[in-house]
């Protein structure tokens, strides 16, 4: 399933159904990011990869946020950011932050940039 277009390339962004750690994720991937394990059992990028955008729907689990979802992908794809609802510690308090596209690990949460309250009512 074609999500958008990568922040980085303009290639296409496909999730695609993957097991990480035992667990059932979504992998959201640029086409031209291509993966392998190499001789020491170690996942690596091929030789013909172009690209390095892949996000597992799991990212935010630390924050108690199950998943990230399609719907947020593509969102992010179409406006460079997209807000997602995180959970505290013990799920019980919740707060909403921006999410952007990041070179490094995919997806970084803005920490020190504040939803509005009209927003989160939108979300």
């Amino acid at each position: 399933m074609i999500l958008g277009k990568c922040p980085y390339c303009k290639a296409n962004v496909l999730a695609i159904k993957s097991t990480a750690n035992g667990k059932k994720v979504t992998l959201y991937t640029c086409e031209n990011a291509k993966k392998e394990y190499d001789e020491s059992e170690q996942f690596v990028f091929t030789s013909d990869s172009t690209c390095t955008f892949r996000v597992y729907s799991n990212v935010f689990l630390r924050w108690n946020k199950r998943s990230f979802s399609k719907y947020e992908m593509k969102k992010l794809l179409e406006d460079e950011q997209v807000i997602v609802r995180l959970h505290g510690r013990r799920g019980t308090s919740e707060y909403f932050k921006y999410v952007i596209a990041d070179k490094e690990y995919g997806v970084s949460i803005l920490w020190d940039e504040e939803v509005p309250k009209s927003v989160e009512e939108h979300s």
